[in-house]
């Protein structure tokens, strides 16, 4: 065995706790795969490696961070690891739970990679015809602190064993952060190309030095891409490749955190535009070049937005959005903000105008722990949890040190639900929704970097 793979005995915490006010009790359990990422952050599924047909999952970590005299110091370097399930057993006479209690990590990115802040990796073909991990970098304010860190980088998959992985590299060295890329077909040139928005957040104290931009990398065709090009102002970091006016050319659909959204409680709200709008979408001129119009323009700064298919079961796609905000913070612009909060957006007939918008949580269902620095809530995704044919919601939620399902009622409304045994189980990656184990019901996924985790809830 490699050192870049072990195995994993699943740490499972098997307690059996009700949730409570469900319609349809899912029965929750909690199994932990590696209580020993350091540095746990973003967690994606996909099936990347070569053999029988198994989900896996590829987590990326930012390593450990230490403490100097003016604070905590980030860590040089992170990891990206598969984790792959290695249920040996007869597959007819295990259980679901025992499907999902042990798994390989196969590393990717190590330490020795040198890569800072590995982010929301990627999958997908890239070079041949096995799948590649795109493996975006940085760290948001390392400018400020004398670092140029920022990159994105891929990993070619060549498949002969589990850790050959040929690294190449697309940006290394920047000012700016990257944390999520789209790899699409932007130009129409049957050549597949990367998008991204990449922000320097500069010195923390100080918004209105923050740099922020969407850019267009050119893919040139076996694994080669052009250097950047910036193509809009604002954005944020998770990004969404979409075709929003069904025009046959993809846009883009992002969030904004930093930059001029810190100034929009101090905008009348019919003056606020795209600049300073929580989030925004770019759309595709087919030229090059891109517009950029607002989505929501109310609810302070964002953290994630995602398509859904059929949300309600009407087959209409909507929009997923969660902000990032913390109520405990008395003083502006922080004090002004929305509370953590998930949101629904509708685009109209003309997506150009601002989309309907319709708040599915609830005051105070994710209490943030923490002043300046945290926040809540995190990222979002849909999937039937509880197997009653209506979609919910898993939602991490970060600076509130816990994770959470949303439960979609009969009349389209949702209650929230933390789940069982996740107190402390704060600054969450993910959500995966899948059926990992084949059991025809949903596991959720997180990652955590307060409990140096990654778990999967289970029924």
């Amino acid at each position: 065995m490699s050192n870049r793979t072990r195995p994993l005995l699943g740490t499972a915490a098997l307690v059996l706790l009700p949730v409570l006010q469900a319609v349809a009790n899912p029965m929750l359990e909690r199994t932990t795969i590696d209580d020993n990422l350091t540095g746990a952050a973003f967690v994606i599924s996909g099936n990347v490696l070569p053999g029988p047909y198994r989900k896996e999952l590829v987590v990326s970590a930012f390593g450990e961070f230490t403490f100097g005299p003016f604070g905590p110091v980030p860590p040089a370097a992170g990891t990206v690891s598969i984790y792959r399930n290695n249920w040996r057993g007869r597959w007819f006479r295990s259980t679901p739970l025992e499907r999902l209690q042990n798994w390989d990590r196969i590393e990717i990115v190590s330490l020795d990679d040198g890569i800072t802040f590995p982010n929301r990796p990627t999958v997908a073909r890239i070079k041949g015809l096995r799948k590649d991990v795109i493996v975006p970098g940085g760290y948001f304010f390392d400018s400020f602190i004398g670092n140029s860190r920022g990159s994105i980088t891929w990993w070619e998959n060549k498949g002969f064993n589990p850790d050959r992985w040929i690294r190449h590299d697309v940006i290394t060295g920047s000012n700016f952060s990257y944390h999520s890329v789209a790899y699409k077909d932007f130009d129409g040139d049957h050549v597949k190309d990367m998008m991204t928005v990449a922000e320097d957040a500069g010195n923390p104290g100080d918004p209105d030095d923050d740099l922020v931009e969407l850019q267009f990398i050119k893919g040139l065709g076996r694994g080669r891409f052009a250097a950047p090009i910036k193509v809009g102002d604002g954005g944020g970091a998770l990004i969404v490749a979409h075709d929003v006016n069904h025009d046959g050319l993809l846009d883009i659909v992002s969030p904004q955190f930093f930059g001029p959204v810190a100034t929009q409680p101090f905008i009348p709200e019919a003056d606020r535009g795209a600049r300073v709008a929580s989030y925004v979408w770019f759309e595709n001129n087919g030229d090059g070049t891109y517009s950029k119009w607002a989505i929501g323009t109310n609810q302070g700064p964002g953290f994630t937005i995602t398509p859904v298919r059929n949300l309600l079961g009407d087959g209409v796609t909507r929009w997923i959005a969660t902000n990032h905000t913390n109520p405990n913070v008395a003083f502006p612009p922080f004090s002004l903000y929305p509370e953590p909060s998930v949101y629904e957006f509708t685009p109209g007939a003309n997506p150009r105008q601002l989309w309907s918008v319709r708040t599915l949580s609830a005051p105070g269902d994710f209490p943030v722990t923490g002043g300046i620095g945290q926040a809540a809530p995190g990222a979002a995704d849909a999937g039937d949890i509880n197997d009653d044919g209506r979609l919910d919601i898993a939602v991490a939620g970060d600076g509130s040190r816990a994770v959470y399902w949303m439960e979609q009622q009969p009349d389209g409304t949702f209650i929230t639900h933390q789940l069982p045994d996740s107190d402390g189980y704060g600054q969450n990656g993910g959500p995966v929704i899948r059926d990992l184990n084949f059991s025809g019901s949903k596991e959720i996924v997180f990652s955590s970097f307060d409990q140096d985790s990654v778990s999967i809830w289970s029924h």
